[in-house]
């Protein structure tokens, strides 16, 4: 009996710490459109941002070009002011990502599948909302899509109106959250990354938007 009861009282404590520890464990499950988040997508037609990161212990700053291609494949390229590239990214159709260069400061698996991860929640890529759920914290809805591994949020006022945030998450707890600022126009003034669990952010802020090539 009283194993029993030791036995009961771990699972008790599992659980608490399971829901204690939950970030979203709080919310309640609504029914909404999600696909009403995919009119916040931004116009990165042709723009290229002043870039700043700190990423494995070191500090990173130039130009960061990204690029719509005519294959549907979106570029991303981040360079020095002196034009030293530090890397390029391609974000194909579907789910097809390549790496066409990269520093070797920056060269490790893990630091390029968060960079990818990262700017494919930028991009809004992977949203298919017929996989997607909508939860409300009773001011906010974090409209949930599952990954491959882990989930994407993207938070939107109650009425889906306005987009305050979006987060890579873990089944419990967000492990980045990123924020689009708009100056009236669907090419983002300005970009911030930052993961929750590392010293790892990425600012960005417009120069200028250039015409298709």
């Amino acid at each position: 009996m009283r194993r029993f009861l030791l036995r009961f009282l771990i699972f008790l404590n599992l659980v608490y710490l399971n829901f204690s520890c939950n970030s979203y464990s709080h919310m309640q499950k609504i029914q909404t459109d999600n696909s009403c988040v995919l009119k916040f997508k931004p116009d990165f037609n042709h723009v290229i941002f002043k870039t700043s990161a700190e990423a494995t212990g070191k500090h990173f700053s130039g130009l960061l070009l990204v690029k719509s291609m005519p294959d549907s494949s979106t570029r991303i390229q981040f360079s020095s002011e002196t034009g030293l590239s530090f890397f390029d990214f391609g974000f194909l159709s579907g789910n097809g990502f390549n790496v066409y260069q990269i520093i070797p400061d920056l060269n490790n698996k893990a630091l390029i599948k968060t960079l990818r991860k990262d700017f494919e929640l930028v991009l809004f890529k992977n949203m298919d909302s017929s996989d997607g759920i909508a939860l409300s914290d009773g001011n906010l809805l974090y409209h949930r899509f599952p990954q491959a591994k882990g989930v994407n949020y993207f938070v939107t006022d109650d009425s889906c109106r306005n987009l305050i945030k979006m987060q890579r998450a873990s089944n419990t707890k967000p492990v980045m959250e990123a924020r689009i600022f708009n100056d009236g126009s669907m090419v983002p003034d300005s970009i911030s990354i930052r993961h929750l669990n590392f010293n790892f952010s990425i600012s960005l802020k417009k120069i200028t938007t250039l015409a298709p090539e």
